[in-house]
């Protein structure tokens, strides 16, 4: 939390537009976590200060830290086991980069369950056993509890500012305000819990500050990247996510080895473009990219669907030879405008068809 009276030193003569912020205590709060104990476990910020590292070791949550993580300790030798309690693991991407993360990382020798909820923990420090829904059983020497944060707003002394909490999140406008001369940035806001959320948020806050005019954060332009390998970059609604909205939704996908970079890259490289098209407005409205440097690939990608780019420009587009990016060139069939959308034929649709 910033508060203008105790915290804002702006030195505008010598550093125009320079802001410093200055406290006793802390007043920038980007998030405060609450944590549950596990014998044996071990959160993220831990876990990577690891020494010596474990001789095996259960990450429970298959979203992207645990993935990220799990495929990390794997690669240093560390026996691996990923629980998720839903269906697929990265359960906020798309199906088909669930599946293709799954079977990249049970390739690796990684045990992946899905569709399995701890039931109980037992055991000491260096020998772990949890009970699986169902009664499976799963032991390591320790824990990896990557399952999410819960926002913590009870030490914020919320009240005693006047600000408003709707129960989980601090409620902010859209210049990040939650009260008199008191901006709120982070998870605390529940906008979008990443980095580089709060990075933008903390520009708005100092233009507001400053009393520049500035466009509001679209938060439905904000990307993400899955750090795995390959890594996973997505930005927008997902095919479902449009369809539920009421979009008339088109899919364009293509398979990153039948690229033209894809096949020169590797023969066992692994991935796919998925874009999501508004036919009615003709615009992207979400893309997924599964490939080596992904989210340098997703740069594109959310400069369009933050732009509500046109369609027909992005096919017209010439795109470099050959580049992963060019990749989302082939799956528009912007190498084939004369004839029609190309569609990676190994690629099994629902019938949304661009």
């Amino acid at each position: 939390m910033i508060r203008r009276e105790e915290s804002l030193d702006y030195h505008g003569a010598n550093r125009p537009g320079k802001i410093e912020v200055r406290a006793s205590k802390p007043c920038l709060t980007a998030r405060e976590l609450r944590l549950a104990y596990l014998p044996g476990a071990a959160f993220p910020c831990e876990a990577i200060a690891a020494d010596p590292l474990p001789g095996s070791m259960i990450v429970l949550g298959g979203g992207a830290v645990g993935c990220e993580l799990g495929q990390v300790f794997s690669r240093f030798g560390v026996e691996v086991t990923i629980v998720e309690g839903r269906d697929r693991i990265l359960p906020l991407e798309e199906p088909e980069a669930s599946l293709l993360i799954g079977s990249v990382l049970q390739s690796e020798g990684i045990d992946v369950r899905t569709g399995m909820r701890v039931e109980s923990a037992g055991g000491a420090d260096d020998d772990v056993e949890l009970t699986l829904e169902g009664g499976a059983t799963v032991s390591a020497n320790r824990v990896l509890v990557a399952t999410g944060r819960t926002v913590d707003l009870s030490e914020l002394g919320l009240d005693s500012a006047g600000v408003v909490a709707n129960g989980r999140f601090v409620d902010v406008d859209d210049r990040m305000r939650a009260g008199d001369g008191i901006w709120a940035m982070g998870d605390i806001t529940g906008k979008a819990m990443f980095t580089h959320a709060a990075l933008q948020q903390s520009a708005t806050i100092a233009g507001d500050i400053l009393g520049r005019d500035q466009s509001p954060i679209r938060y439905e332009a904000m990307p993400r990247v899955t750090f795995t390998d390959p890594e996973v970059g997505s930005v927008g609604l997902s095919e479902a996510q449009a369809e539920e909205r009421g979009l008339d939704v088109a899919v364009a996908v293509k398979n990153v080895p039948s690229t033209f970079r894809g096949w020169l890259h590797d023969t066992n490289i692994q991935g796919l473009i998925k874009l999501v098209i508004d036919t009615g407005a003709g615009t992207l409205v979400g893309a997924t990219v599964v490939a080596p440097s992904g989210g340098e690939v997703l740069g594109l990608l959310s400069l369009a669907v933050h732009q509500r780019t046109p369609i027909d420009a992005l096919r017209s587009l010439t795109y470099a030879f050959p580049t992963f990016h060019g990749g989302i060139g082939e799956a528009l069939g912007a190498y084939a405008r004369g004839t029609g959308t190309v569609i990676d034929p190994a690629y099994e649709t629902s019938g949304h068809l661009l």
